[in-house]
Parts: structure tokens; sequence; C-alpha cells
């Protein structure tokens, strides 16, 4: 069974939330819950709550937490609020502060072992 939520609209960009979603993307959810609480990043508290509600989800649907596995993560650039710096002249300089938009897909999948092991 599957388990998608997302989160939209979140206050980083989405180029500094990748490196964090990569990491995740594959491992199971107990895993990345643990690991993500030692990595010092922005990114990695919004990943860490969207896994946490996703793994709330699962508990009040009765499946197995230890059996989850992120199936699908992915992150995509949101909207931008444009806001100015004052500069010289009565200007104004543009800044651009950018949003993202979080997706993820936990499947209730089996571990597979290794061979040999």
């Amino acid at each position: 069974m599957e388990i998608s939520v997302k989160s939209k609209y979140l206050k980083i960009s989405a180029r500094k939330l990748r490196p964090v979603v990569n990491l995740v993307r594959g491992k199971t959810a107990t895993w990345a819950i643990t690991n993500l609480k030692f990595i010092p990043n922005k990114g990695a508290k919004f990943v860490s709550d969207l896994i946490l509600n996703a793994v709330s989800i699962a508990k009040s649907e009765e499946l197995g937490v230890d059996k989850l596995v992120v199936f699908m993560i992915s992150c995509s650039d949101g909207s931008r609020l444009k806001r100015g710096v004052p500069s010289s002249k009565g200007s104004m300089m543009p800044i651009s502060k950018r949003t993202s938009h979080l997706y993820l897909t936990l499947k209730d999948d089996e571990i597979k072992k290794e061979k040999g092991s």
C-alpha cells in the first residue's frame, strides 16, 4: 500500500532542499527519521516532519511502520515572493524569496535481504 503526502509553499529554495531529498530516497522511514535529526540543515527539518506525518497516517491505517520505504520523494520550485531592497538614487533592487513544494510517497515493502548474508 502507498501513502502519499505533500507539503507546499515551504520557505526554502528547492536548490537547498534537493541534497536532503536525495539522501533519504530509497531508505526506510525509520532510518530517515533517525538520521535526519543529526543533519544541521533547515531542509532536514522539513523532510523529517513530512516523513513523520506520513508515518502517523500509516499508523492510523494500521500498517507496519518498520516496513515503510521512501518510494518516491521529490521537490519542485514553488512560487516566488518578489521583494525589493532600497538602493541608491531612490531605486530598488529586486529580491526574489523562493519557496518549494515537497512530495513524498511511502510504500509498504518487505526489506530485501542481501544474498549470501
